[in-house]
């Protein structure tokens, strides 16, 4: 057995804008964008994630009401060149905190998408404990 990746699929009522958000403010890529399932996929790089309409019509669709996200974590994204681009985004979203190195070797930011979903960015470093 073999696990190949992690997807993220993320709910949110603003479909197209999430989309405008990770296209424009993070560089992703839409591939698929259907509005009759409410269902985008789109990626950067190795990351792919999946964005969904509270209403989509396959299985992460609910009639449930959608105030807010849920979501309790983060979706963490290792990578390199995180100064590169903490300096792009700082600007263009929320930020929960800056770029800044910590003792277990990572430097790290985050981000709130234009849902409030936090997106954390790090890149390895020598580690200082």
């Amino acid at each position: 057995m073999e696990l190949l990746a992690a997807i993220p699929t993320l709910t949110t009522p603003l479909l197209q804008e999430t989309v405008d958000f990770f296209v424009n403010v993070l560089d992703f890529t839409c591939k698929t964008m259907d509005e009759q399932w409410k269902f985008a996929s789109i990626n950067k790089d190795k990351v792919t994630m999946q964005l969904v309409h509270p209403q989509a019509k396959f299985p992460f669709g609910s009639d449930d009401p959608f105030d807010q996200p849920v979501f309790t974590g983060a979706i963490y994204i290792h990578m390199e060149g995180v100064d590169e681009l903490w300096e792009k985004v700082k600007d263009k979203a929320e930020v929960c905190f800056p770029v800044q190195d910590f003792d277990y070797g990572m430097r790290e930011f985050g981000i709130y998408d234009n849902n409030g979903y936090l997106l954390q960015f790090g890149e390895q470093i020598k580690a200082t404990a």
